[in-house]
Order: C-alpha cells, then sequence, then structure tokens
C-alpha cells in the first residue's frame, strides 16, 4: 500500500502533469499524423462549399474595379507575355465578362458559330476605353496554347485585306503567338536599336516608321509564320519565337480594284503550298478604306477573291470565309474625308456589306461597335488595344468552326 500510495502521490506532483501533457501531446502528434493521409472525401460537401464561399466572398471582397465599374476577377491573360509590365497592359482591360457574386458568369458562352458573331458584333463598352463587353453572351480569351490546338485543325490560315488595316490584325495576332506586347508583330532582327526602342507596345501599330503604314514607309511587320522559322533557322536573333509553328499563316494585302493579278497568285500559292489535307483553310477577308467604302468596288473586290480561293477549293465547307467589317471614325478623322468616311457612312456601309457576304456564304464580323468608343490615334486606325481585342475575337470564330 505504501508503493502504491507512493506512486499516486507521485502523479499528483508538479513534475508528473508535464509528463501527461508530453504523452498527450504525442498522442495528438500521432493521430494528425496520420489523420493527413485520410481521404479527403471525410470533408462534407456542406464544409467545401461553405471554404469556397468564404474563399470567393474574400476573392470579390478584395478585387478591383475595372475601368467599367464591375470586378476584375477575370486572370490576366498577359501575365506572362513579355512586355505586359512595360507596356503597362493587361488583358482584364480588354476582356472582363460580367460576375454574379458567386463567382459564376453572369451571361453563358455562345452556343454556335453565329450567336458568337452575333453578339461580337452587337456588343459594345460601358465607358469609353472600357472593356467590351458582346451582346447576349460571352467570348472567350484563349491561352497560347490553346490557341495552337485552335490552328491545329486546319492547313492554313490566310488574313487578306488591307496594309494599314488589316496588318495591324494580323501583328496582333502575332503578337498573342509569341507571347510579346513589345513588338510581337514586328520582325524584330531587321530593327536597329534605335528602332528597337522606338517601335515598342502601342508604337509598333501607330508610328509609321516601324510597320503597318501607309506606302512609302517601312515595313517591319511579319508577313507570314515562315519569316519566323527562317530568321531561327538562320541563326538571327529572333527574341521571341512562335509558341507553335505547325500551320502556315500570313497576310495578303490587296489596296486596289481590280485585284492585281500578283495578289491573287499570291493566294493560289498559299493554297497550292500548304493545303495538302481535307482540313479547312479559314479565310478572314477585310476590305473597304483603299475604296473609299464604296460599296460596289468593295463587293468586286470579294467576289474576285471568293472566285480565287475557289478555283483550288470548290468546297464551302473547306474554305470557311469570315468578312471582317470596318471600324468606326474617331474624332480625329480629317474633315475632309467626314462625309465619305464618317459613322453615318460606315454605319451604311458596315450594313450593307454584311448583308452582301452573307448573300455569297460568308460569315459576318463587324468592329463597328467595338470602336465606337474607343481611342483612335488619328480618327482611321486604332491601336494595340483594339487590335488585340480583334485577334481574339477571330480566334473564337476559328474555334466554332468545323473542321476534321
Amino acid at each position: 500500500m505504501a508503493k502504491s500510495g507512493v506512486a499516486f502521490s507521485s502523479f499528483s506532483m508538479p513534475n508528473a502533469v508535464y509528463r501527461v501533457s508530453a504523452v498527450a501531446l504525442i498522442f495528438w502528434s500521432i493521430f494528425h499524423f496520420f489523420s493527413s493521409f485520410i481521404s479527403p472525401s471525410l470533408i462534407t460537401n456542406e464544409e467545401a462549399q461553405a471554404k469556397a464561399r468564404v474563399e470567393l466572398a474574400h476573392k470579390i471582397e478584395t478585387a478591383e474595379l475595372g475601368r467599367d465599374g464591375f470586378k476584375t476577377l477575370s486572370k490576366d491573360y498577359f501575365r506572362d507575355f513579355y512586355g505586359a509590365e512595360e507596356c503597362g497592359l493587361s488583358s482584364t482591360d480588354l476582356y472582363n465578362p460580367h460576375i454574379n457574386a458567386d463567382g459564376t458568369l453572369t451571361r453563358p458562352y455562345c452556343a454556335n458559330k453565329q450567336k458568337l458573331l452575333d453578339a461580337l458584333s452587337g456588343g459594345g463598352r460601358i465607358g469609353f476605353n472600357s472593356p467590351f463587353h458582346p451582346l447576349d453572351c460571352e467570348y472567350r480569351w484563349f491561352d497560347p496554347e490553346e490557341i495552337c490546338m485552335i490552328l491545329d485543325r486546319f492547313d492554313a490560315v490566310i488574313f487578306i485585306g488591307e496594309q494599314r488595316m488589316t496588318s495591324h490584325v494580323y501583328a496582333a495576332f502575332n503578337s498573342l503567338l509569341r507571347k510579346n506586347l513589345a513588338w510581337g508583330g514586328l520582325k524584330n532582327w531587321e530593327l536597329n536599336e534605335q528602332l528597337r526602342q522606338r517601335c515598342r507596345c502601342e508604337s509598333q501599330y501607330t508610328n509609321p516608321q516601324c510597320g503597318g503604314g501607309s506606302v512609302g514607309v517601312s515595313d517591319h511587320y511579319v508577313v507570314d509564320s515562315t519569316e519566323i522559322l527562317d530568321a531561327k533557322e538562320e541563326g538571327l536573333k529572333l527574341g521571341a519565337p512562335y509558341v507553335c509553328n505547325r500551320v502556315f499563316h500570313g497576310l495578303v494585302t490587296i489596296n486596289s480594284e481590280p485585284v492585281a493579278a500578283g495578289t491573287l497568285e499570291d493566294i493560289d500559292d498559299i493554297l497550292v503550298t500548304y493545303h495538302k489535307t481535307a482540313k479547312p483553310v479559314p479565310v478572314i477577308l477585310q476590305q473597304g478604306l483603299a475604296h473609299g467604302f464604296n460599296w460596289d468596288k468593295t463587293t468586286k473586290v470579294m467576289d474576285a477573291i471568293l472566285r480565287q480561293v475557289e478555283k483550288r477549293e470548290p468546297n464551302p465547307n473547306h474554305r470557311p470565309f469570315l468578312w471582317l467589317g470596318p471600324t468606326s471614325a474617331g474624332h480625329l478623322k480629317p474633315p475632309g474625308v467626314i462625309i465619305e468616311q464618317g459613322n453615318n457612312a460606315l454605319h451604311h456601309f458596315t450594313v450593307e456589306l454584311g448583308k452582301r457576304a452573307k448573300d455569297r456564304g460568308l460569315d459576318v464580323l463587324n468592329l463597328f461597335n467595338l470602336t465606337l468608343q474607343a481611342d483612335s490615334y488619328d480618327g482611321t486606325m486604332y491601336g494595340q488595344e483594339v487590335s488585340l481585342t480583334t485577334a481574339m475575337m477571330i480566334i473564337n470564330w476559328l474555334s466554332r468552326v468545323e473542321s476534321l
């Protein structure tokens, strides 16, 4: 009994308390060590939803307001693009879909190609230079890797249009595929150090020394995807190759009516060289500025291009066409052309040529609403933000074109 009493008494002493605590701590650690391997399915659905609601509430609470007043919750697709910080550009400045309080889209993604084109053509901005919103449904912004998968569905992609207008869109298309906002549309290996600094970000679109300007000025824009591949093979300081370069894409410029024979031959050469399978060859066609937005002259150009492509590819399913409508007129539009190229004339041109394009089986994407509340640096042309948005809209169309 004495030993028993001593033993009991020893547990009553202060140091015994520490021993008990140590034992309890060991058992607690062992329990949590093994519980960490327990399947997460033991966490109830209610608990998971509650956790998600807390995280979403924090995300919404801390999100910054975009320029249109909506919470900026969409990711920045430019976050790892070269020049994004230097150019001061985030994709959320251009693409910021409406979000409900629970984080879901206010509107669904467009269900099919026609609804997509109608929504993009009929949308608008909530405030000058704010992100563009489609009309009734949402379009997508794709990562460069996703753009590559879209392009893999085709034999080639051809941009056909005027040097000043369509070259900007194709430059932005190249910037997305090169993940380069600073000079992604340019043949940077041609530029000396002075031009390399001068032709960065917005300036690659607005400075006539850089590219895409009127006739008689320097043009350092990439014309087709082979130029990037050739420069890499020649060991030039390319700086930014494509994320993928498996499918040819290029720009054929047209600035006259009737269409020059050499231009038609360029289109034919692309089809002969690259259209080797049953995969489609999408064509993006834009005309108007070079012809003073004359309805009949522009229609003749449209018909000439259609006839040329049909010679090589009679199946309309293998040669999808997108008619790209003109941009609106900015407030700096020169007074001498405001009657012929002001917004009243441009609106009528947009409607009439859209009808004529649809009568010929072309899809139609109008850019009038996209640019109506956007800044134009000369009243006619638009810069990097509009060009990147237009390029992504075209990629959305490409994603809906049927293919093998």
